[in-house]
């Protein structure tokens, strides 16, 4: 491999391989290169939704507090580097090429999967430039999940809903147990998730494992007040500081909680005095410029998002029911009125009720597929839409349905993109490459 299209087409053909759940081939991976993972602290996020938003606000306050970041997420959106990186500068290609190299042998000896062997690289570049804080977003579930060998500093659980039922579990109690495997003896964990039934497997699984668990809403008092469709003010108060009428920059009511999430789990790192001298620059002040400048430091996009000049497309990344309900429960019925709404989802999703709940904002859905073997199909899509007695128009590829929703919409802010982050990416990088907001 000696270009970066050669290395990302040896990575992206590891996914002929699937998913492996399980620890084994990842411990190898990392031991084959001195288990880099070990080098550096972190904190690790699971949950069902809002895990990339939760991440994003905690990079963001630590690059405001002027600690060397790591933040490790997926998937990505346009760029796979956008996966890996450091204060908010994606992984330099030819450091990608070189790590890639570096464990190709290792990774077709264990026949690493792409996710193991993405993991692997991403811990590795964290631990040659030696970060002060690496944040790590679980893959999929938690338990069995390759980045759960970090030993972080806390675990943060975000809302648990169901998704992914076929790997874990069709209950939410089971779903809650997976998600809980990220919490290690005597580490601290906190969780965002109000539900009771959640509540209280992770708090069985915390006494098992001797660790302290924390409610967010319990640590950090919040208040969330619209400001326009691209902002919140909030009030926040925990036992260290208050702060009024902070912005945070991103859209959705539901965004204040993962805020109140980021800084419940900074809250307990400043609970142990060790911790807190470590981190002693985090502060009041450094999480209200965390909190507004999250898209600036972490390049977060696709969450309740349109763009600064053309407010005609509104994305984002809703990929399961839950999801999808915040979303519409976000969107103002008034002034999206006659919505048109490009979809397209997974085969493994519960596309039936996501469609569900789109239809009652949607005037109209254009049903698509975006260009990976995971999606469903648009016909089928369009079927089911036609069973549910919701309007659609065939809408084919990502960009064949984005010219079929302009040619239906007259007005702006009346096109709405969601379903999955192919679907996404996709449309970004089609639509707004040049024009993202800042």
């Amino acid at each position: 491999m000696k270009s970066y299209d050669d290395t990302l087409a040896y990575l992206y053909g590891l996914q002929r391989r699937g998913m492996k759940f399980g620890l084994r081939n990842i411990k190898a991976l990392l031991k084959s290169v001195g288990n880099p993972e070990k080098t550096f602290p972190s904190i690790h996020i699971a949950g069902t939704n809002g895990k990339g938003s939760t991440a994003c606000f905690l990079a963001s306050i630590g690059i405001e507090a002027r600690y060397k970041t790591g933040l490790y997420t997926s998937p990505h959106l346009v760029r796979f580097t956008e996966r890996i990186s450091i204060n908010g500068r994606e992984i330099p290609e030819q450091r990608l090429v070189q790590y890639a190299r570096q464990l190709r042998t290792a990774i077709e000896s264990v026949r690493a999967t792409f996710f193991e062997a993405t993991t692997c690289i991403a811990f590795l570049y964290f631990s040659d430039e030696q970060v002060d804080l690496a944040i790590i977003e679980v893959g999929l579930g938690g338990r069995l999940d390759a980045t759960n060998v970090v030993k972080p500093l806390v675990s943060v659980i975000t809302n648990i809903s169901h998704d992914h039922t076929e790997f874990l579990g069709s209950s939410i109690s089971s779903i809650a147990k997976e998600k809980a495997g990220i919490i290690k003896q005597t580490t601290p964990c906190v969780t965002g998730s109000t539900d009771l039934t959640v509540l209280r497997t992770l708090h069985r699984i915390s006494r098992i494992r001797h660790s302290a668990l924390y409610e967010a809403r319990k640590l950090v008092k919040l208040q969330s007040t619209n400001v326009s469709k691209q902002e919140l003010l909030v009030n926040i108060s925990t036992s260290k500081f208050t702060i009024r009428n902070a912005r945070i920059g991103l859209s959705g009511k539901h965004q204040a909680s993962n805020a109140q999430l980021a800084i419940a789990a900074l809250h307990i790192l400043h609970q142990n005095p060790w911790y807190s001298r470590r981190f002693k620059r985090i502060n009041r002040d450094t999480v209200i410029r965390g909190l507004r400048r999250i898209r600036k430091n972490t390049g977060l996009h696709g969450r309740l998002e349109t763009l600064q000049k053309n407010r005609r497309y509104v994305l984002d990344v809703a990929h399961n029911p839950a999801a999808i309900r915040t979303l519409i429960s976000s969107l103002n019925p008034r002034t999206f009125r006659n919505l048109i709404v490009v979809f397209g989802v997974m085969k493994d999703k519960d596309y039936v009720q996501m469609l569900r709940e789109i239809g009652r904002l949607a005037s109209v859905v254009v049903p698509v597929s975006p260009s990976t073997p995971r999606a469903m199909s648009e016909n089928r899509l369009y079927r089911e839409l036609q069973r549910l007695g919701i309007s659609a128009k065939h809408g084919g590829s990502v960009r064949r349905g984005l010219r079929v929703a302009n040619a239906l919409s007259e007005r702006p802010d009346r096109l709405l993109i969601t379903g999955s982050h192919y679907v996404v990416g996709e449309a970004m990088n089609y639509l707004f490459k040049k024009n993202l907001t800042n």
